[in-house]
This record gives C-alpha cells, structure tokens and sequence, in this order.
C-alpha cells in the first residue's frame, strides 16, 4: 500500500499546471504557469504557457527552418517553454491531428517534437488548437518535489482553453483563481500553518 501511495505523487501531477508562488524568486519562473508533461521517479518535464518570446512569430521561426514557407498561422506567437534545450521546439496541441511520434498526455492534449507537425501547421491542417515553444523546464529525481515543498509552486488541473489562448495578460492569477488562492492575498514568505 504505502508503494502504491508513493507511485500516486509521481504521476498525480501530468497534464496539471504548477504555478509559481510568490516564493519562486528565479526570474526564469517569476508568474509562470507550467503544463506538466511528465513526471516520475527520475524526471519532470513541463512547458511554460504564458511567457511569449519578445518579437518572434511562426513566420520568423519557419524563415529560420528554411524548408518550411507557412501559409496560415504566420503571426502565431512563439512562447519559451522553459530554460532546458532552448533551441528546440515542443508542440503542445489538441489530439485531433497526430503524427507518429506524438505523445498523448491526456485525452484532450498531446505533445509533438517534429518538424512534419510545422509544416502541417503551416499549411493549414495540423490541429485545431496549438502552442509552440522553445525549450522546456525540467527536474531532476526528487528536485520538484522539494520545490513544491517550499511552496513555490502550486498545482492546479490544467483547463484546455487557458492553455491555448495567447491572452496571456492574467494567466497567472486566473490559475491561482482556479484553486481559490487570491495573487494579492499570497506571501512571498515561505512556511508551515
């Protein structure tokens, strides 16, 4: 029974937010909102959905992709998935169009690493909803799980429609919201009650 439990706390937070309290004084992370990709016993992985990088478009990132000539989404906001492998780039979309190497994280969202997924997305018939960013945040063993003990982080179920929209001006209180907390009613003082 207590394996069981244990095994609860490494996957109870795929496909939920964590969002970064007050007490989260790396710059990298001040207000993000993170969609968790994965998480167990050795890593987590998640993509920051609310940190748009400054002047860079679908257009911009398919001219450095040479091959690829985007006929819809040109104006698409790009978005920093994270610090780790800044230079790639992670789809997170919903699962009605797939490619081969696309992961299901839930029954609505799937994550794709492929440059096939861009050229679908730039001719019109990827998914229906998607964002894509540059590089991802990850943890190594038991790293997380500490930070989430110094509460700075809070994890909330993650809501398809805050994660695909580019309004991002109130991401970060709408997650604190979804739970109940109130931004202006948190502490950056970290502690027990």
């Amino acid at each position: 029974m207590k394996q069981e439990k244990a095994s609860l706390i490494f996957t109870e937070l795929v496909g939920h937010f964590l969002v970064a309290t007050p007490q989260m004084k790396d710059p990298q992370f001040h207000q993000s909102v993170i969609f968790m990709c994965k998480h167990d016993k050795q890593t987590a992985m998640g993509l920051i959905i609310n940190k748009p990088k400054q002047d860079f478009t679908f257009s911009k990132l398919t001219k450095k992709l040479s091959f690829i000539k985007p006929r819809f989404e040109q104006n698409r906001i790009i978005y920093t998935g994270g610090p780790v492998e800044n230079r790639r780039g992670y789809i997170l979309h919903s699962e009605d169009h797939l490619m081969p190497d696309s992961v299901k994280i839930t029954d609505e969202l799937a994550l794709s690493m492929q440059v096939d997924m861009l050229s679908e997305i730039a001719n019109g018939v990827g998914p229906l909803q998607f964002k894509i960013m540059l590089g991802y945040t990850g943890w190594a063993a038991g790293q997380l799980e500490e930070e989430l003990r110094q509460n700075m982080w809070i994890h909330v179920p993650s809501l398809p429609q805050m994660i695909f929209t580019d309004d991002i001006s109130s991401m970060w209180e709408n997650a604190l919201g979804y739970c109940g907390f109130n931004a202006s009613n948190l502490s950056p003082q970290s502690g027990w009650a």
